[in-house]
């Protein structure tokens, strides 16, 4: 009682002195990261500078501060018996209630108050994991409220053309990724699944823009490696997307319209004065406004639309929430009409695209107990794209009709108890059932259907408050074949000194085929791949990490990836010929109608190094390196360079802020730029001699180096919030190429160009 007495005095005097500011408020709850029960009498405080603002969480393990200046502030927590806990970045703005969740880890020793509070993303993880925020697409330049533009900032990761999201991990293809909403996998959540392909194909590994709006983030990640028990699919990385929940003080709303679309939200308390709430997104783009500019889009009428929500209902011994995306897409291209401007051969050709894409499910948390709960989550998801073509080819004007249709069915269903044995272990045991199934329209005719199954169990182990011991295993088994992998999995962190920290990941995982490349079935083809089962990964990474200062952290991780049982061409093939070097690692859109065989292997191995200055007296950098290597063999063991293996990805991020509080309005100008550079994606060269067929991806294109650049200006009153932003993507307008074919009607080779110069200028109100 006496604690709170002070906390509510030393805000009484805070308040005193924002006086005259613009101010909002901030909430949130504290639990055990084992038991997930709340946290009591924690000390909650937000960082101003030099000073901080204090409060103690009530029995609920909840917090809520009413008079908070707005800005970007950090939040300080602390209680006795648990690791303390630093989140940096947190955006409170007017007119919206900022909520922070956090969950922390139970320690068995007392530290001073003098050591240094460790930094962690939400929730924490020992090794490979980087959280995505809604705050960072806002600040950073060129996002477009889409999260994988956001993780395509994080080292390792290589965006393979910058017309869309698809990104590469650590020299992985796009379709080893995996999607989770809410903690379960879900099909391609993206709009213009064919964007930036050469095939003009659909894909299942990404997109033009997410459906989901990176304003409805919650405490997402992407991972990029040591993965825990839980998380399996994936032979690249996994963006982990959850959603925040809406507001339970008043009704609010947003509203952003810029030359690529409409956004509309609103949220708040379901009832007035209940603990339940909603959040609703709905977005319109028809992208028309960049093109009557004179912006080259690729000739093409791009068009979207998607709309999102999350309900949550607590509940007195947990919560239910409900929650689902969906969107439409497309993309159409005319013939032009007059013969004599036929200079390629799309020219002649008529192009429609047409993409669906929806998600709904459920999450329940139930308590078992004062040191354990219970949590499953229910998710069905769909994705389906046709690709229409029709007209005329090459110089002698050969007629064509064709069609490519690419769909993707699966329900998952995940299950869980976690919990804690006294303070030093905690455990985590459940497992998924997801069912695929996948249309496979673009060359085949055929659908696929299979089961997932992954029962795992995982349990860390606090040694001392200097080393955590992090163990599990997973069993996964694909029904359509019964192939399965035993996936191992070790983490373990080791504090040095202060807050420095030595982290060591290793363990396996796997992934099932993508059956969207190749026939499966003898009746589909004159090919019988249906034995192809798990590709399996072993892997292991070493990491560092160092705070400089209490705002400058650096980050070293040595990876090493083997990627086994990988599907390659069978030199036995019947209906081609087979093409040496050819490997599943290196698919992405185009099919191949071969026998496969499961005895290829890949190697990815390299370097990352990161240093990040947080947001910090109105000033943040992020500068990040990857060195790294890519290679993969084939049936007949002989080794060649990855289309992924670009060697080098690097990317340098910074901002400032200048503020100013003006009687009840608090202007703030803000200007942040990004320079993304990458060595160029390999390709197989046109063969001189027709004898003598070109080394798989022994070229490569040019370097890939752009600038973007985004300034805006924030005007915040008290019960509202309103941004003017001008992003520009490629400011130099540099040529980056995307890929080259070969036209027919040209008869020579032809190199396409990514993006130049897009603007986009928008205003955004929050109120």
């Amino acid at each position: 009682m006496l604690r709170r007495t002070i906390a509510a005095i030393v805000l009484s005097g805070i308040a005193g002195w924002c006086t005259g500011q613009t101010t909002s408020s901030l909430s949130g709850t504290i639990t055990d990261a084992g038991s997930q029960q709340p946290v009591a009498d924690a000390t909650v405080e937000v960082v101003l500078g030099d000073t901080a603002i204090g409060s103690i969480t009530d029995t609920q393990g909840a917090y809520r501060f009413t008079s908070i200046p707005t800005g970007i502030h950090s939040v300080r927590i602390r209680k006795t018996g648990y690791a303390s806990l630093l989140i940096p970045e947190v955006w409170v703005r007017a007119g919206k209630e900022e909520v922070v969740d956090v969950a922390l880890q139970a320690r068995s020793v007392d530290l001073n108050e003098a050591e240094v509070i460790a930094i962690a993303p939400r929730p924490s993880a020992l090794i490979g994991s980087h959280e995505l925020t809604v705050e960072q697409s806002l600040r950073y330049p060129a996002m477009f409220f889409d999260p994988g533009r956001v993780a395509a900032t994080r080292p390792g990761v290589a965006t393979t053309n910058d017309q869309a999201n698809h990104f590469s991990v650590r020299g992985n293809s796009p379709a080893s990724n995996a999607w989770m909403l809410e903690g379960a996998e879900i099909v391609n959540p993206n709009h213009l699944g064919n964007a930036g392909t050469a095939s003009d194909l659909p894909t299942l590994g990404g997109g033009g823009v997410n459906i989901l709006s990176a304003q409805m983030l919650g405490p997402s990640r992407l991972l990029t490696g040591g993965f825990d028990a839980a998380y399996g699919n994936a032979i690249g990385g996994i963006m982990d997307m959850r959603l925040r929940k809406g507001i339970r003080d008043r009704q609010a709303f947003t509203l952003q319209a810029g030359l690529i679309g409409l956004d509309l939200s609103t949220e708040g308390p379901i009832r007035t004065g209940g603990r339940s709430s909603y959040l609703i997104n709905y977005r319109y783009s028809t992208l028309g406004l960049l093109s009557s500019m004179g912006v080259d889009l690729g000739d093409e009428q791009l068009g979207f639309q998607d709309l999102s929500f999350n309900l949550s209902f607590p509940m007195d011994r947990g919560s239910f929430t409900l929650f689902g995306l969906g969107g439409m897409s497309h993309s159409y291209f005319d013939a032009l009409p007059d013969s004599a401007d036929w200079k390629v051969d799309k020219d002649s050709q008529n192009i429609d695209y047409d993409a669906r894409m929806g998600a709904v499910g459920g999450t329940m948390t139930f308590t078992l107990g004062p040191d354990a709960v219970w949590q499953s989550t229910v998710v069905l998801s769909a994705n389906d794209q046709v690709r229409k073509a029709d007209g005329l080819i090459g110089a002698s004007d050969i007629p064509f009709s064709e069609q490519a249709e690419l769909g993707e069915r699966k329900l998952c269903v995940v299950s869980h108890v976690r919990g804690s044995y006294g303070s030093r272990l905690s455990y985590r045991v459940g497992g998924s059932a997801l069912e695929r199934e996948v249309n496979n329209g673009l060359l085949f005719g055929e659908r696929t259907t299979g089961w997932l199954l992954r029962p795992y169990a995982q349990g860390t182990f606090t040694a001392t408050d200097r080393l955590k011991v992090e163990v599990g295993v997973a069993d996964a088994y694909y029904s359509f074949n019964g192939s399965n992998a035993v996936e191992p999995r070790a983490n373990i962190q080791w504090r040095i000194g202060d807050a420095r920290t030595l982290s060591i990941a290793a363990g396996e995982r796997s992934q099932l085929p993508n059956v969207q490349f190749f026939p499966v079935v003898r009746n589909a083809a004159l090919v019988d791949n249906s034995t192809i089962g798990l590709t399996r990964s072993q892997d292991i990474s070493l990491a560092y990490d160092h705070p400089i200062q209490p705002h400058l952290l650096f980050h070293a991780e040595v990876f090493h990836q083997r990627v086994i049982d990988v599907p390659v061409s069978d030199t036995t093939g019947v209906l081609f010929n087979p093409v040496r070097g050819t490997s599943l690692v290196n698919a992405f859109d185009a099919p191949v109608a071969i026998d496969l065989v499961q005895n290829g292997m890949a190697t990815n191995q390299g370097l990352e190094l990161s240093f990040q200055h947080l947001f910090h007296r109105s000033f943040f950098y992020r500068i990040n390196l990857t060195v790294f290597d890519a290679t993969y063999t084939d049936a007949n063991n002989d080794e060649f360079n990855s289309r992924w293996n670009t060697g080098l990805i690097g990317n340098l991020m910074a901002g400032k802020e200048f503020a100013k509080q003006k009687e009840r309005v608090k202007r703030t100008w803000g200007v942040n730029g990004r320079l993304n550079a990458s060595g160029g994606q390999r390709f197989t060269p046109v063969p001189r001699d027709a004898a003598q067929p070109a080394q798989p991806y022994s070229d490569r294109y040019d370097n890939f180096f752009r600038i973007d650049l985004r300034i805006y200006l924030k005007r915040e009153h008290q019960r509202r919030t309103g941004m003017w932003a001008m992003d520009l993507q490629n400011v130099t307008n540099a040529k980056n190429e995307a890929y080259r074919y070969f036209d027919v009607r040209k008869n020579e080779l032809v190199t396409k160009y990514q993006l130049g110069l897009i603007p986009n200028l928008s205003y955004r109100i929050e109120f």
